[in-house]
């Protein structure tokens, strides 16, 4: 037996040993889309997300990502993410605009922002909605249920509880050695702000809430027939 032989026969028990090595895994798969794209092809209804990718999308668009056990994403208009896929529990980093996740006790979903996680509380339903507000400020609101925001450079954590809403202040990234670790094993993607988050106030629930469920409402383009159906039972608050 030869070396070519040798070496055919090692790669082919590896692959089979790690199959995660030879398929890349899926993370979500798409429901109804407008206007996104994927590696610069366009996003259709069905389609696999797979770890790592990075989902943008456009002005006038909208997409919902089904994660799986009744937990999604909705990412509006003007808007990107990376999705991850870290054992059991799905990571989606927020790059640009916002975003509305629901994690379920079957399926958890954090966000990442900068050095910030959004960790649901375990075993229960959690909706919420982070969004980069400007340049330099982010709210992170509790819809359903409550998360906790914790921040790497700094140790830093703070409990925000339904109808809440926790405010933060972006810093440069040169405020700290790696300000974008990597995620699940991949390296995470550079904001297009900048990516270090430190805690500033907790909001007052009404206001919070009520700023974040507007955003949501007036930039999505799919109907509440559309996402009902996706996400049963939970409904999406449309007018």
């Amino acid at each position: 037996m030869n070396y070519r032989q040798l070496a055919a026969i090692f790669l082919s028990t590896l692959l089979v040993a790690l199959p995660s090595l030879a398929t890349p895994q899926t993370v979500a798969v798409a429901g109804p889309s407008k206007a996104t794209a994927v590696h610069g092809n366009g996003v259709a209804q069905g389609m696999n997300i797979m770890n790592g990718d990075t989902v943008e999308v456009a002005p006038n668009g909208d997409t919902v990502l089904l994660m799986g056990h009744n937990a999604w994403v909705h990412v509006p208009s003007d808007s990107a993410i990376r999705v991850f896929k870290c054992g059991d529990r799905s990571v989606v980093q927020l790059l640009r605009g916002q975003l509305t996740f629901r994690s379920t006790p079957q399926q958890s979903v954090h966000v990442q922002l900068g050095d910030a996680t959004i960790q649901p509380t375990s075993g229960k339903f959690v909706t919420g909605n982070v969004a980069l507000t400007s340049p330099t400020t982010a709210n992170m609101t509790a819809q359903q249920g409550s998360f906790t925001v914790s921040t790497a450079h700094d140790g830093k954590s703070a409990l925000v509880n339904e109808g809440q809403t926790q405010q933060a202040a972006l810093s440069s990234a040169a405020d700290v050695a790696n300000p974008n670790p990597p995620i699940c094993g991949v390296a995470a993607a550079v904001l297009t702000s900048p990516a270090t988050i430190a805690l500033v106030t907790l909001g007052l629930a009404g206001a919070g809430l009520g700023t974040a469920l507007g955003l949501t409402q007036t930039q999505t383009q799919l109907t509440c027939d559309q996402k009902g159906a996706l996400v049963s039972p939970y409904a999406f608050p449309c007018p």
